[in-house]
C-alpha cells in the first residue's frame, strides 16, 4: 500500500439547486478513483473544496491525479490497493493510515467495479467470479466495517454505493457482476437499517445508468458513445447525496432518473 497525503498548500423529481458547496471541507473518500466515475469525482470534488482519499490500484494512475489536484488547497491522500487481493489484514491498514490523517470521514464513495465476462453461467469461470464479489462486494464490506467508526464521527456523514440497473433484476450473460451487485443493494439496505439511530448518516445506492466508461465500453461495444452521458454528467447527483435534502430522504436506492425526466434520463 502506498499512501501520500498533501497538507494545506420524488416520485417528484429531485429538484437540483447549485451545490457546489455541499462539499467543501468534507473528507471524502473514492474507490476505483483513477477513471470514469471515480476519477470525475475525484477531480469535481477537489476543485470544489473537498479533501479526497483516493484509493485504487495503479500506482502511476494515482501519482498524475494526485499531482493535478495540488492546484487546489485541501488535504489530499493517495492510497494503492489491489481490491483483488484485499483481506481483513489490509481494510485494517487502510483504516489505520486514514486516522493518521484525518479525524473522521464525511463521505465513503463505493465506486471501483469489474465486469467479468459476459457469459452463461455453465461456461463462468471460477476464479472471474471470485475476482468480481471480491472487488466489487467483499471490499466495499471490508472498507465499510473498519472505516465506519470514523465515518460516525462526522456530523454529516454519507456512505455511496455505486449501482448497476441490473442490481434489481438477473439478466442472462451478467454473471456475477449482476450477483454482485445484487448483494451490494442487500448490503446497503442493511447498513442503512443498522445505522439508522445515528441521525447524522445516510447510507444510499445509486445506479447512474448508461455512462460513457470503459466498462460500459467493454459490456456493450457496438453502442453509440456519443448518445450517452459523461461521468461529468452525474456529479450534481452525488453532490445531492451530500447535501441537507438528502438527509430528509427515507429512500436508499436511488437512479439517474430520480433526478431528471424520463426524457433526459438513460
Amino acid at each position: 500500500m502506498v499512501q501520500r497525503t498533501l497538507n494545506h498548500h420524488y416520485k417528484s423529481w429531485i429538484l437540483l439547486k447549485e451545490m457546489s458547496e455541499v462539499v467543501k471541507g468534507k473528507n471524502i473518500m473514492i474507490t476505483g478513483a483513477t477513471s470514469g466515475i471515480g476519477l470525475e469525482l475525484v477531480k469535481s470534488f477537489s476543485s470544489k473544496g473537498a479533501n479526497i482519499i483516493m484509493l485504487g490500484k495503479d500506482e502511476d494512475k494515482l501519482d498524475e491525479l494526485y499531482d493535478e489536484v495540488l492546484e487546489h488547497s485541501g488535504k489530499n491522500l493517495i492510497i494503492k490497493s489491489d481490491l483483488r487481493q484485499l483481506d481483513e489484514k489490509g481494510a485494517i491498514q487502510i483504516s489505520d493510515e486514514i486516522k493518521k490523517y484525518y479525524e473522521n470521514i464525511d463521505g465513503l464513495i463505493h465506486n471501483a467495479a469489474i465486469l467479468g465476462n459476459l457469459t452463461r453461467i455453465e461456461d463462468y469461470q471460477s476464479k472471474t467470479w471470485d475476482d468480481v464479489l471480491q472487488v466489487n462486494l467483499t471490499s466495499s464490506f471490508l472498507i465499510t466495517k473498519h472505516l465506519l467508526e470514523l465515518v460516525s464521527y462526522s456530523n454529516e456523514a454519507r456512505i455511496i454505493f455505486v449501482s448497476s440497473g441490473v442490481s434489481n433484476i438477473g439478466r442472462a450473460f451478467w454473471g456475477a457482476y449482476s450477483v454482485s451487485k445484487f448483494a451490494q443493494r442487500g448490503l446497503a439496505e442493511i447498513l442503512s437499517e443498522e445505522t439508522e439511530v445515528n441521525k447524522n448518516m445516510k447510507v444510499f445506492s445509486f445506479d447512474p445508468g448508461a455512462t460513457k466508461t470503459k466498462m460500459r465500453f467493454a459490456a456493450r461495444p457496438s453502442e453509440d458513445q456519443n448518445s450517452i452521458k459523461t461521468p461529468k454528467d452525474l456529479i450534481h447527483c452525488f453532490e445531492w447525496f451530500f447535501s441537507d435534502e438528502s438527509s430528509l430522504s427515507e429512500n436508499v436506492h436511488f437512479k439517474y432518473s430520480d433526478f431528471h425526466p424520463p426524457k433526459d434520463a438513460t
